[in-house]
Parts: C-alpha cells; sequence; structure tokens
C-alpha cells in the first residue's frame, strides 16, 4: 500500500470532539487523493425493502475490498452505509478511521417507526495519519428536521496544525435527475430545497479563505448542458464564486446489475451520465492534478458473479 501523506501528516493523531493534536513534524508537499462510491445498502445485517437490497456474501464482501485496494484512496466519502461493522469489510479499521452522519447515532435512539430512518448514511474513511477537525453536520439537508432525508458530513483537513481544505459529502434526494422530470415531482420539489441548503453552505464556504470541496451522490445530471440546479450552485455569488464538477465532458463506463421490477431477475444497465460528482471551487481546483480524475469500473463478468454497488467510485488527485 502506497502512502503518500508525510504532507498530511502525523506522527502524533488525536481527533476528541474536534479537536487535534498539532504534527511534530514539519509538512512536505505531496498528493492527496480523495474519492466518492455509494456502496449500496451496505449494512451487517439484512434489510427488508422491495425491491430487495442485494444480500451479500463473504465473496461480495472480499470483492468490494478489492476495489477498494485498487481505489487506495486517502479520503473515501461514502454513502448508503448502514454501520460500522459493515464498511470495516470492506475498509479496514487498521488504515481508516470512519466519521458517520450523527443521523446514525440519532436513529439508535429513534423507536417511532413512522420516524426511524432507512439505514443509509454518509460519512467519510480517513487515512490514519491525517489530521482533520470534525465540523457541524450539514442536518438543513434533513428538510423536515425527521431523519427522512440524509445529512452532510463535514470535516476540515489541517495542514501542520491549520486548516488546508474543507470537505463536504452528501447524499440527496432520489427521482429528479434531470431537467425532463416535472418541477412538480415531489422528488423534485425536494431536491431543490436541497440544492438551496447546498447553495447556503457553498456561499458561506466562498466568503472563507479556505478551498473547498462536495463529494457524493448528488443523484442529479448535473454537467448535463444548462442543468437549472448547477446553474443555481454556481451561480457567481458571492462575487468571484466559480465551481467545476470533475465529472465535467466525462461519461461514465460503469455497468451495474439492478433489480427488473417487470421480470424476477437482475440486468445489467449503463447509465452514460454521472449523477455521482466530485465538485471543487477554483482554490481547490487549482491544486488538482491535471486528467487525475477517474472512474473505477469492473468487468461486465465481475458484476454478474457478484452483489457489488449500483455506483462506481470516483476518484481524483490534488498537489497540496
Amino acid at each position: 500500500m502506497r502512502w503518500r501523506l508525510p504532507f498530511f501528516l502525523i506522527c502524533t493523531w488525536a481527533l476528541v470532539n474536534g479537536s487535534f493534536a498539532k504534527p511534530n513534524v514539519p509538512p512536505l508537499t505531496t498528493t492527496l487523493t480523495v474519492a466518492s462510491w455509494n456502496l449500496q445498502w451496505l449494512a451487517s445485517d439484512p434489510i427488508i425493502i422491495i425491491p430487495p437490497p442485494p444480500q451479500r456474501t463473504r465473496a461480495d464482501y472480499q470483492q468490494l475490498a478489492h476495489i477498494a485496494t485498487q481505489l487506495d484512496t486517502d479520503i473515501l466519502a461514502f454513502q448508503e452505509v448502514a454501520d460500522r461493522q459493515a464498511i470495516e469489510k470492506v475498509l479496514t479499521n487498521d488504515e481508516y478511521v470512519f466519521e458517520f452522519s450523527r443521523r446514525q447515532q440519532e436513529s439508535q435512539h429513534n423507536n417511532k417507526r413512522h420516524t426511524k430512518p432507512w439505514p443509509q448514511f454518509v460519512g467519510f474513511a480517513i487515512r490514519k495519519g491525517i489530521s482533520y477537525v470534525r465540523n457541524a453536520d450539514l442536518h438543513q439537508l434533513d428538510l423536515r428536521g425527521n431523519k427522512s432525508l440524509r445529512y452532510g458530513v463535514d470535516i476540515t483537513l489541517l495542514n501542520d496544525g491549520k486548516a488546508a481544505l474543507r470537505l463536504l459529502t452528501v447524499h440527496l434526494k432520489s427521482g429528479c435527475y434531470s431537467q425532463q422530470q416535472s418541477t412538480k415531482n415531489r422528488a423534485c420539489r425536494q431536491l431543490n430545497r436541497q440544492f438551496e441548503v447546498l447553495e447556503q453552505w457553498v456561499d458561506r464556504r466562498a466568503a472563507e479563505p479556505l478551498p473547498f470541496m462536495i463529494l457524493g451522490d448528488f443523484n442529479r445530471r448535473l454537467t448535463l448542458h444548462n442543468d437549472q440546479m448547477w446553474q443555481q450552485l454556481d451561480d457567481g455569488r458571492p462575487t468571484g464564486l466559480s465551481l467545476y464538477a470533475a465529472t465535467e465532458g466525462q461519461k461514465s463506463q460503469c455497468r451495474i446489475r439492478i433489480h427488473s421490477k417487470h421480470k424476477k431477475h437482475r440486468k445489467i444497465r449503463h447509465y452514460p451520465n454521472f449523477i455521482d460528482h466530485i465538485v471543487l471551487d477554483e482554490r481547490a481546483k487549482q491544486k488538482m492534478v491535471n486528467n487525475s480524475f477517474r472512474e473505477l469500473t469492473s468487468d461486465v463478468e465481475v458484476v454478474k458473479a457478484f452483489n457489488l454497488s449500483d455506483h462506481c467510485p470516483i476518484t481524483l488527485s490534488l498537489s497540496l
């Protein structure tokens, strides 16, 4: 396993309630890799819904772990993970620290059936040795405040004890993938309101001196021509704000196995337009390694043989 982070450092690492230990060594310029991956109902216990999510075997987890090894990322923004036990089968806790949204903890103390959230949580896997601070979750993405929609998880990476890069991971409302769908669609109304929340977060970050990124499953084909929700997010305000989607100009090669509602089997599908994105502000874009964006795909025979995910991981590198 290659190790790229003498820059992100440290001989001494600690995180308690947002506090951190200042490194004892000077920072060195190097490369940081970040990635996003929706792991599709990754859970240690079976989940009963219709259509049923993949019931994974040990071999399935081993294949997911093999993909994670190939990905070899320093920071993974994950979505649809139910619990630590499940993700530790994909990424070992010997190498990573896991930060789940507070919504996961809150759901464990919620016995009301009508407000109990589905076990789809977002978070970060952070390679040990990277210094960071956990910021407050973007819980406003849960529009009604009843834990029915997923929170965003917000962290700040540190360099020599100083803030260097802010990262937010999200998993937004599904069902409004493009402008062809009616704005009267309930999912579209909710997604539009979530983008208003996201825009407020972006505006606050743009007024600060720190570069920032948003990673995750936006459930929206943002890079299609003149997408209204993208234009809302990248509106040039505050003055000078400029956002860049690393998926711009890219086509997904991801093949997935999905459940057919009309036939009692699963089939292979390909969706060429990304709904998972890595969004950078101009300051973060300037640190992006040229041509480093990639999508990690699996051969069709592997997709047929294992219960993987209905998303492929995407990744890029930054020079910091």
